[in-house]
């Protein structure tokens, strides 16, 4: 469902990765090998992300690496939405 309202793939696998666990962090090309795409097509939304906010980033040496921002507005609802999107909403702890 969630991918025919999200054409980028690209871009649905970095909500996938930065908002399910806030605490994830990455950088550019470890990004690459994980997904097995372009640089330029996830810098592109890597840029985006950022712009908007969405995502803050850091340097470390070298890479600059890239969090979700947890204080972002929308943060508590794109997490919501990606786990009813994987079925984590169904889940009860006891």
């Amino acid at each position: 469902m969630l991918d025919s309202l999200i054409s980028s793939k690209t871009k649905l696998k970095l909500l996938l990765k930065f908002f399910l666990n806030s605490s994830n962090t990455a950088y550019l090309r470890n990004l690459e090998n994980e997904f097995g795409e372009s640089t330029n097509a996830i810098r592109l939304e890597l840029n985006k992300f950022e712009e908007s906010g969405l995502l803050n980033s850091y340097f470390e040496r070298n890479k600059k690496i890239f969090k979700a921002n947890t204080q972002h507005p929308l943060y508590p609802e794109i997490n919501s939405i990606l786990k009813k999107y994987i079925g984590i909403d169904k889940i009860y702890w006891y």
